[in-house]
């Protein structure tokens, strides 16, 4: 059934714009990188602020929508493209590629950014992270790192599903793959260009909703350097690896989090999330059936539900 709140022409153009009175800014990193960032002051100071991460192969607009909704709560909200995706610089050696060869530089960025963060915006401050944003916000406070009074995951790479060989050989191709010095090709099927037509096999993945499903190749055709292909064995490699890292740490978090999945995720793996939030203290898991892997791209309904539940969680003072 075709969503009629998604096809108005407020939340088309919520969707197709970004919230007036944003600080956008292109910082530069410690070594030199260029990260793209955007805050937008608070208009409730009750409230806080939130840090929104975003998942791999994002970038800033493609949460247009949800942007508008916080800001417009009277939230003082700030969000960047990751190192190599967005309109940050790139890491591949085409741009099209979502490379790296370790997340430790991108663990480091969001020290920084945490810095920024505090420095921009009036405390208590909180974390929305999405997939590869969540996982890198979890590592970040497995290890000790603070700077979030509460963090709400959606999503979380937790665990990776890499169909259809499955996890455990596809660790082991992707470090050969590496080893070889083929670690910057991309993963077996990818290529430079996701194909984002509303009504495929990767929408269903990703949302049930083609309308906004569709408005990630509408900002890509507004500005192509927006849009990103596949992934690299090098990524998968240091995905991986890093999934390690974490799940030593988990035991160490002492920030309260809210996990939050969809009920069938085929991208991330949901038993290894399960498994995860089991060792995380203090922590809360929320199933959202219905929903793909990009919650807060979902159905009117679903999206609303999610995000009602996440900011009443980062609003908890108790």
């Amino acid at each position: 059934m075709t969503d009629p709140l998604a096809r108005s022409p407020i939340e088309l153009s919520r969707r197709h714009s970004l919230p007036a009175g944003g600080t956008l800014a292109m910082r530069v990193m410690r070594d030199g990188w260029p990260v793209r960032t955007i805050f937008w002051p608070g208009r409730d100071p009750a409230k806080g602020s939130i840090l929104l991460m975003t998942g791999r192969g994002d970038f800033i607009e493609k949460y247009a929508e949800t942007l508008h909704d916080l800001v417009a709560a009277g939230w003082g909200v700030a969000t960047f493209d990751w190192r190599g995706q967005g309109l940050s610089g790139r890491l591949g050696d085409t741009p099209e590629k979502g490379h790296c060869t370790s997340f430790e530089p991108w663990l480091a960025d969001l020290a920084e950014l945490t810095g920024w963060f505090h420095a921009v915006l009036p405390g208590p401050w909180f974390g929305m992270a999405h997939s590869m944003g969540g996982h890198l916000l979890l590592r970040r406070l497995a290890a000790g790192g603070g700077g979030f009074d509460r963090v709400v995951l959606l999503s979380p790479l937790l665990g990776i599903q890499a169909p259809p060989v499955g996890p455990g050989a596809a660790r082991v191709l992707a470090r050969i793959m590496v080893v070889r010095g083929r670690g910057g090709n991309y993963v077996a099927g990818g290529g430079p260009r996701i194909k984002a037509a509303p009504g495929s096999g990767r929408q269903l993945l990703l949302t049930s909703d083609p309308e906004r499903y569709g408005d990630e190749a509408w900002w890509a055709g507004h500005d192509p350097g927006l849009s990103m292909g596949s992934p690299t064995f090098g990524w998968l490699d240091a995905a991986f690896r890093s999934l390690a890292v974490l799940r030593a740490g988990l035991p160490r978090v002492a920030t309260p989090v809210l996990i939050m999945i969809p009920g069938d995720d085929r991208l991330v793996d949901n038993a290894a999330t399960r498994r995860a939030q089991v060792l995380l203290p203090g922590s809360t898991l929320v199933i959202v059936p219905g929903a793909g892997h990009e919650l807060l791209r979902e159905a009117s309904d679903i999206r609303a539900q999610v995000l009602a539940q996440a900011t009443a969680f980062l609003m908890d003072r108790a």
